[in-house]
């Protein structure tokens, strides 16, 4: 269906709208209400280099979120961060990672300060001392991860659910929650069109309770009752690492066209578990070919991966 556009790349463009970014955000954080405005937002960039001072030691630190908001208010004032981290796959360390990338985001604005103050003479030994006045303020970050997997997430969703703590030492470590999205099991309000054909066609994709034939059939009754975007349907694709490219007006893909190239996928991703196994019991390669019904290059890669030799 064209080149292979990296899923992140194809989630950020996709994301990058400030009316589907904000929309997000009202349905994850205020049930709905539109509290976020699409004007309030403004771009900022996605690369956190930043250097953490750890006792006597400093270390460089380079933390990319998949993408970064700075929310306003009407009267121009900034009050909080937002960001999305894209996951298709269970990341078990995911609470780890975003405790990280959201500490990265207050040690950047602190950093601000200091280079604000550096030459400032008027400061208490205490503010001195802190790089930053008494009534100075960070702005609260938040960060969501949205999971595109299939199957449920079965990882931590805080910082506890990944440490080994004795009950009795538990009160005394804090903890650090994880605000997580997944796709497929989520009663999120959407006011945005293009989000809830997004969030629409990803549960199509993924009911389990639909044979190939069924989701065919609703995927066409959905577009034939829908104007799908045709970013929606990249993005789609991106989550499914279907290879896609952008397209004339006339040229669209379909949604139904896009569902017959999923399954077709997921036909080839069965057949290379096929041949991942057959390489693990040590079957002849004419054996796997016929068996996994992939080219015989394929199968040599894959035996390379599981560091294999083949008869």
């Amino acid at each position: 269906m064209g080149r292979n556009l990296k899923p992140d790349t194809v989630l950020k463009e996709y994301w990058g709208n400030n009316e589907r970014f904000a929309d997000f955000f009202n349905a994850v954080l205020f049930g709905g209400r539109e509290v976020i405005k699409a004007e309030q937002l403004q771009e900022r960039d996605t690369e956190e280099s930043n250097v953490l001072e750890l006792g006597d030691r400093q270390e460089s630190i380079t933390a990319a979120r998949d993408l970064f908001r700075v929310l306003k208010t009407a009267m121009g004032v900034e009050f909080a961060l937002v960001g999305i981290e894209n996951q298709d796959k269970v990341h078990y360390a995911m609470p780890i990672r975003v405790l990280n990338l959201d500490a990265y985001a207050y040690d950047r604005q602190w950093k601000r300060l200091k280079q604000k103050y550096k030459d400032e003479k008027e400061m208490t030994e205490d503010e001195y001392l802190s790089h930053m006045r008494k009534e100075d303020r960070f702005l609260p970050v938040v960060t969501v991860v949205i999971y595109y997997g299939e199957k449920a997430w079965d990882g931590a969703k805080d910082l506890h659910g990944v440490l080994d703590i004795p009950d009795e030492i538990k009160p005394f470590v804090g903890n650090y929650p994880m605000h997580l999205v997944e796709v497929v099991d989520n009663k999120l309000r959407f006011r945005n069109v293009d989000n809830r054909d997004l969030f629409q066609l990803l549960n199509l994709v993924y009911n389990a309770s639909l044979d190939k034939k069924e989701r065919l059939k609703k995927a066409q009754e959905y577009e034939d009752s829908h104007t799908v975007d045709e970013d929606v349907v990249r993005a789609l694709a991106a989550t499914n690492h279907i290879k896609i490219e952008k397209t004339s007006r006339k040229e669209r893909i379909k949604v139904c066209t896009l569902f017959e190239e999923i399954a077709k996928d997921s036909k080839i991703e069965a057949n290379i578990e096929t041949a991942k196994e057959m390489i693990r019991n040590n079957e002849p390669i004419e054996k796997i070919i016929k068996y996994s019904r992939l080219p015989k290059e394929t199968v040599l890669e894959l035996q390379k991966q599981e560091g294999m030799q083949l008869v």
